[in-house]
């Protein structure tokens, strides 16, 4: 017999799933949580095909625990992501959807009267001591860190503006005090000091603990001297640094040659696909940016050792929790472009998750399951026995299955992730062209099963018009849009549109999956609560727990999704407005005969909390993500 339990998990948000405990495991008392958040990594540094990159980690994490191969960023940029964990939010019902005003940062999150309702705050109140060392979030500066002062910690260390991304000279602001710079100091190993000293605090007592270690490594450099106190980091971004005992590593190492990588001819939509080819001088400054990543993580690996020796000496290793995970992911090379994040793609948006602890399985990846940060606040919820004070959109991650061979369908969960965003996109690093206009977009990631074959999809839906359609079992890089021939006749044709020679541009069986993919997403695009978790259920809200991909394909229905509203927006303007965003789901739309007798709430049309200026048109200064 399974038995559901609550327990808590500290990781940044990415997707969660059924909670559900092996039949040899039962939880005696709350358990501790130790959540590593880092920055800007992708999952190509944390994967178990390459341990080398990161061995401690591996040994201790990876092989000691379950990796998840698809995990998710609800955003691609760090700030909408972090409020998302903190939330157990998508970003549309946050209304956090960039790095600073008017659209997102420290202040706007005060602003929103989000101080005091977020994870430290209901884990607290359930229990836990709560610690946190590492970046908070954007525009949590020097500033403001004292009259903004964060809720929910017993004690904090933030790294703050605009010293948060200096690697050799880092501020600090203690319980929300004044700052505290280390001059010609390894950001890092500060940072691990500090978390060392938390940990053996926290061991020291009976309570249950939460400890999030989030360091910035493998973001860009930022050097805080070169800003003149200003807030414009555009001046700053390149490769990130390491101490001095790991800058000899990884002397071989390059970015990786896939097939999406510089190539040929043009990829994607937008502004993606004017980007010129590389050139030889490019490329090698992108494999030293690539090896001064694998470089800046060494000091978190060095860390996650640390970490896991120290809570096995004080004999809590079997009641604690250690997840591993990132904000977001971060592209180099691929589709032509420089260092940066912000797409919706697989390397902007697939970011790593490890979790080790009791009744998790040791050694295995789960390639089933599908999960995003806001699944992982909500496990975290769940473990420690704590609520929200709003209806979240998480849904549990499925830790401890016993064979982990069961795929989320059969835990009455639907295997999708959905990424959005709404301002401005950009590169990093010295070949850096600016910040990126029309890059409003969202991303559907289905991953399933449909007679009896893995699937997986990813489908984006841009504000220019245009769509992207990828097979990611055939095209795991990317590289072959099935959309291209409809874009090709112009912003938002048809799916059954006809060319020059009269005859339809897709074929028929492509339409009917197209159908499905974007009835999808427009039920998860305004999203809350139980239909983020559910979308199936507000398609078919009496067949619920049966249908999933494979039965929304009978034809019997293609009648119905054809003539659903198709996801689209009015223009390219800046930040999150749903009057920009037509059609909205409605419960109205469900299967003709299948309505459920109390449909699910629609989110308003419009957040309420929507500050002053911040659905403004205007562009703003590219900062630091």
């Amino acid at each position: 017999m399974k038995i559901a339990v609550a327990g808590l998990l500290a990781v940044v948000g990415l997707a969660i799933v059924w909670l559900s405990f092996d039949d040899d495991y039962v939880a005696t008392s709350k358990p501790n949580i130790i959540l590593i958040l880092t920055d800007d990594q992708d999952k190509g540094t944390l994967h178990p095909s390459v341990p080398h990159l990161l061995p401690r980690t591996a040994k201790h994490l990876v092989q000691e625990g379950t990796y998840y191969e698809n995990f998710f960023a609800p955003v691609s940029v760090c700030c909408p992501s972090r409020v998302s964990l903190l939330r157990t939010q998508y970003a549309h019902n946050h209304n956090i959807t960039y790095v600073t005003k008017p659209w997102g940062g420290w202040e706007v999150f005060n602003n929103y009267g989000y101080v005091g309702k977020t994870l430290p705050d209901w884990l607290q109140r359930a229990g836990y001591d709560t610690f946190y060392v590492g970046k908070l979030m954007n525009d949590h500066t020097a500033d403001n860190c004292e009259s903004l002062p964060v809720s929910g910690f017993t004690s904090s260390d933030f790294l703050v503006d605009p010293y948060t991304y200096d690697y050799w000279n880092p501020g600090f602001s203690r319980d929300n005090g004044p700052v505290k710079v280390y001059k010609n100091q390894y950001s890092t190993d500060i940072l691990a000091r500090k978390s060392i000293d938390y940990l053996k605090r926290a061991l020291e007592f009976d309570r249950p603990f939460m400890l999030t270690i989030a360091p910035i490594a493998p973001h860009s450099w930022i050097d805080s001297k070169r800003l003149g106190g200003g807030k414009d980091f555009s001046r700053g971004f390149n490769i990130p640094a390491s101490a001095p005992r790991h800058a000899n590593l990884f002397a071989t190492e390059r970015a990786p040659r896939h097939e999406s990588w510089n190539p040929d001819e043009p990829h994607g939509v937008s502004w993606v696909r004017q980007l010129p080819k590389l050139n030889t001088t490019q490329e090698y400054y992108l494999d030293e940016f690539y090896r001064g990543r694998l470089r800046a993580l060494q000091a978190v690996d060095e860390l996650v050792e640390r970490v896991v020796e120290k809570v096995e000496k004080a004999g809590k290793l079997d009641n604690t929790y250690i997840i591993y995970t990132a904000d977001n992911g971060f592209a180099i090379g691929s589709h032509r472009r420089q260092p940066g994040k912000t797409l919706g793609f697989e390397e902007d948006i697939h970011v790593p998750l490890v979790i080790r602890g009791p009744g998790v399985k040791r050694g295995f990846v789960d390639k089933l399951s599908s999960y995003g940060i806001v699944d992982l606040s909500r496990t975290i919820l769940e473990l420690a026995g704590a609520k929200t004070d709003h209806e979240n959109d998480g849904v549990k991650i499925n830790l401890h299955d016993a064979n982990a061979t069961v795929p989320d369908s059969a835990h009455g969960d639907a295997r999708h992730s959905i990424t959005e965003y709404w301002v401005l996109g950009g590169e990093e690093g010295i070949y850096a062209t600016g910040p990126k206009v029309n890059n409003t977009y969202r991303t559907l990631r289905v991953h399933d099963e449909v007679d009896g074959r893995p699937v997986t999809w990813s489908y984006s839906v841009w504000c220019t018009g245009e769509r992207e359609l990828y097979d990611l079992v055939d095209d795991p890089y990317q590289v072959r849009n099935l959309l291209a021939p409809l874009n090709a006749l112009g912003p938002f044709p048809a799916f059954d549109a006809k060319g020059e020679d009269g005859r339809a541009v897709l074929p028929r069986s492509l339409q009917r999956t197209l159908h499905r993919l974007d009835a999808l997403t427009l039920v998860l695009k305004t999203c809350l609560g139980d239909t983020c978790r559910r979308p199936y259920a507000a398609l078919f809200p009496d067949h619920a727990g049966e249908v999933v991909l494979q039965h929304a394909l009978h034809r019997r229905y293609d009648g119905y999704f054809e003539s659903l509203p198709k996801v689209h927006f009015s223009d390219c303007r800046l930040g999150f407005q749903t009057r920009n965003e037509k059609p909205e789901w409605s419960p109205d739309l469900a299967f003709p005969g299948l309505r459920a007798p109390a449909p699910a709430p629609v989110p308003p049309a419009e957040p309420s909390h929507l500050p002053a200026g911040s659905a403004s048109d205007s562009q703003a200064v590219f900062v630091v993500q």
